[in-house]
């Protein structure tokens, strides 16, 4: 095997920033752009009801199919290269799910699905033949850990669904979806943990994703002490180096605002200790600043953009809503004066209540990137 084979050395590299150093570098001189990225929120409701769900205000809403494509003729004009058709509620039971798969990879954008994987069974061949990756929130690897967290009874469904996508790739000779489960836990799924590697490694997925549920950044209510967490943390650790297979097994050690307090209550400094990294919070709780929010936009199934995924449906962040007979477009909406206000609140973090910081290696860079080059003649 040489360098660039596997997947972890391409699709999920930490270095997939060099692809965008334009954007970066316009950035870091102080320029708008147009986003990388567009996440398409087809509909706002879900056939599952998590304890912990990341999008938790579920309403009524559902995109129009001749909006679906006015937007994204749009964004292809310009030139936003990735839809990720993820939140606000489970995408795949938008009545058009399919249709809208294939007209958006045949426009030429890379394709990510985020799904509870309840449908998979039903539209297998069109993710298969047009997504980059689908990731699976299946959470509990067993029907009756499944059910608790998110009161369905659709667990064998799901897991026959992903045995498809995965048989169907193969039959294609194709490198992608690239497939991966993730696994939300909280502390009473502690003994799961091996069941959980055992299930990806069994279906053959590329990956497996363990993290602690998000809880007051959605504004749930707390299950687990941060004790427990860090007793999770380290059962996750212990089941990734005792798996031999070639699956990768990944792990979340963010840690919430509420733990970086109480750590720093008992001396402990947040760059110090195990799960307490430079990074594990972001570079945004060094800096004080977010500057990478424009690589990313966010469109719900109410019409209403967001300047972050962690944003939607939080009525003050909305940038503005798009009605294409008003001329109110996706390009006018991100020029307009209300964004330049949202972006400057972002820029100084106004928003961290809610972050789980999903652009913190972008702004990395581009602080990097805003520095003097000092020592640019050495390698």
């Amino acid at each position: 095997m040489t360098f660039g084979d596997s997947f972890e050395d391409i699709e999920l590299s930490p270095y997939k920033w060099v692809t965008h150093m334009d954007k970066l570098e316009a950035i870091a001189r102080g320029e708008d752009i147009s986003p990388v990225t567009v996440e398409l929120d087809l509909v706002s409701y879900c056939n599952h009801n998590c304890g912990w769900c990341v999008d938790p205000k579920h309403m009524n809403h559902s995109l129009e199919r001749i909006f679906v494509s006015q937007l994204l003729d749009e964004l292809k004009e310009l030139g936003i290269e990735g839809i990720v058709f993820k939140g606000g509620g489970e995408g795949t039971l938008h009545q058009s799910y399919a249709e809208i798969l294939e007209e958006t990879r045949g426009l030429g954008f890379e394709v990510g699905i985020v799904t509870n994987g309840s449908k998979l069974l039903e539209l297998y061949d069109q993710i298969t033949r047009n997504a980059s990756y689908v990731r699976i929130s299946i959470d509990g690897p067993t029907p009756e850990s499944h059910q608790s967290i998110h009161r369905s009874n659709d667990f064998d469904n799901i897991v026959a669904g992903i045995k498809e996508i995965i048989q169907l790739r193969e039959c294609l000779g194709q490198r992608h979806p690239i497939v991966g489960l993730s696994f939300a836990m909280d502390y009473s799924l502690i003994d799961f943990i091996g069941e959980a590697i055992k299930l990806g490694n069994n279906l053959g997925a590329n990956y497996v994703f363990f993290r602690p549920p998000f809880f007051e950044e959605v504004g749930r209510q707390n299950t687990i002490t941060v004790d427990q967490k860090r007793e999770l943390l380290a059962a996750f650790e212990r089941g990734k180096k005792d798996y031999n297979g070639k699956m990768k097994v990944f792990i979340d050690y963010w840690i919430s605002d509420s733990e970086a307090e109480y750590f720093s209550s008992r001396g402990d400094s947040p760059r110090r200790g195990k799960y307490m990294q430079k990074g594990a919070n972001g570079i945004e709780h060094i800096t004080g600043r977010c500057l990478a929010s424009p690589l990313l936009a966010v469109v719900a199934a109410d019409r209403n953009v967001y300047p972050c995924c962690n944003l939607r449906f939080i009525e003050e962040w909305s940038i503005g809503k798009l009605d294409y007979g008003s001329g109110d477009t996706f390009e006018r909406l991100w020029h307009g004066e209300k964004r330049k206000k949202i972006i400057d609140r972002i820029y100084r973090i106004e928003c961290i209540g809610f972050c789980t910081h999903p652009m913190s290696k972008y702004n990395e860079v581009i602080e990097y990137l805003k520095t003097p080059r000092h020592h640019r003649g050495f390698v």
